[in-house]
Parts: C-alpha cells; sequence; structure tokens
C-alpha cells in the first residue's frame, strides 16, 4: 500500500505520536510550518511546499539545507497551503492520505481544512483522505454504503452533515437510524459504537465522520 503523510502548520500540541505512522515506506510532505515540524521530530520529509510565510528567514534557510526539495509559492494566491500539498499528493497516486496538524489553532484554518474535500476538484480524493490529531479521527465520505471499526482509543463517533443528506442508515450504533433525511450543518455527535463494527449508508449528500476521544 502507498502511502502519504502531510504535515500542515497546526499547533504542535494536536499532532499525536508520529512513529505508528512513519516508516520508510511512507512519504511525508511537509506543507508550510509543517516541514519545519516534521525536522524537529526527526523526520525528512520527501518534499517541502507552502509560501512559508509562518517561518523566519533563518527558519527557511535552515529548512533548504536538509529537504533536498523545496517548492516555495506566493503568500497571496488561491489555494490554501494545505490544498497544494494534497495536490502534490493526488498526483502520486496514493492508496492512502494521511493528513496531520490540519485542526486546532486558528478557526478559519480548520474550517478550510474541513471544508477542502467538499471542492469538486478534490472528489477523487475523498476516499483515500483521513486527518488525524490526537483526539480525533476524520474522514470524508460520498454516498454509499459503508462499514467501519471503532477505533482502540475512541470512544465516540459522529456523523456531521457536509451538504443536504437523504437515506441516512446507521446499524451496529448506541443510536441507530433508518433512512433519515438531514440538512447540511447538522451534527450528529456522541454516538457510540454497540461493539467494534458499524455499518452506515446514505444516497446523497456528504458526511464527515468523526472517531473521538476526550
Amino acid at each position: 500500500m502507498k502511502i502519504i503523510n502531510i504535515m500542515v502548520g497546526g499547533p504542535a500540541s494536536e499532532i499525536p505520536d508520529l512513529i505508528q505512522y512513519t516508516n520508510t515506506d511512507i512519504s511525508w510532505v511537509g506543507v508550510d510550518r509543517g516541514a519545519k515540524r516534521l525536522l524537529d521530530r526527526g523526520i525528512v520529509p520527501t518534499v517541502a511546499m507552502g509560501d512559508f510565510d509562518s517561518l523566519t528567514k533563518e527558519e527557511l534557510a535552515d529548512l533548504k539545507t536538509k529537504v533536498a526539495d523545496v517548492h516555495e509559492f506566493p503568500a497571496e494566491k488561491d489555494e490554501t497551503d494545505t490544498e497544494i500539498g494534497l495536490s502534490w499528493a493526488m498526483e502520486q497516486k496514493p492508496d492512502k492520505i494521511r493528513i496531520f496538524g490540519a485542526t486546532g489553532g486558528r478557526l478559519d484554518h480548520l474550517l478550510a481544512n474541513l471544508m477542502m474535500l467538499t471542492k469538486p476538484r478534490f472528489l477523487k480524493a475523498v476516499p483515500v483522505v483521513e486527518m488525524i490529531d490526537r483526539y480525533n479521527y476524520i474522514k470524508m465520505y460520498t454516498p454509499g454504503s459503508y462499514t467501519i471499526e471503532k477505533l482502540p482509543d475512541k470512544k465516540y463517533v459522529a456523523f456531521t452533515t457536509m451538504k443536504d443528506v437523504t437515506g441516512l442508515t446507521l446499524k451496529g450504533f448506541v443510536y441507530p437510524l433508518d433512512n433519515a433525511t438531514y440538512p447540511v450543518g447538522s451534527a450528529l455527535s456522541s454516538n457510540e459504537f454497540v461493539n467494534h463494527i458499524g455499518e452506515f449508508s446514505f444516497k446523497t449528500g456528504m458526511i464527515l465522520l468523526t472517531q473521538s476521544n476526550d
């Protein structure tokens, strides 16, 4: 399985232990300050990219001595740095993309990262992208039927509608549903798995699934 991990510039306090997500077969992308965060953890990214406006000149110069492939972009641009990193990752045709450092800190950055996968240009990325922090595992879904496993360290599961959703059915959860309809922005939070496997399906819309712990 080809895996690409992307580290963006969210607060260091929200980043989980990266040991379980790191091996020689996994490529890392450092986005903006995320590239420095990787270097601080002894991980040299395959590529670093962004406008690097969160780095000092000295930090950027040091980064360029340690990372072989650095792509600088102007601060004034239509894409966010995370979108630039995701676009590059998708061009590599991976089986999975994990994004770290995308939550916490500035609310506008969080919203931009969550809404990113609702854009038509990133529709192909939806099946392979995961966002991970210390407390949350986040994944977007398009219409279909899915079976998911409870993560060992997560207690809660939530279904948030990112577009109007119809035909939502939940099985194997404390609060099940059958063919329900919810408008965009509905947060079906604090649900839990009955056992270790849950099933859900929906006919139209888009859902953001979150497994969380306190």
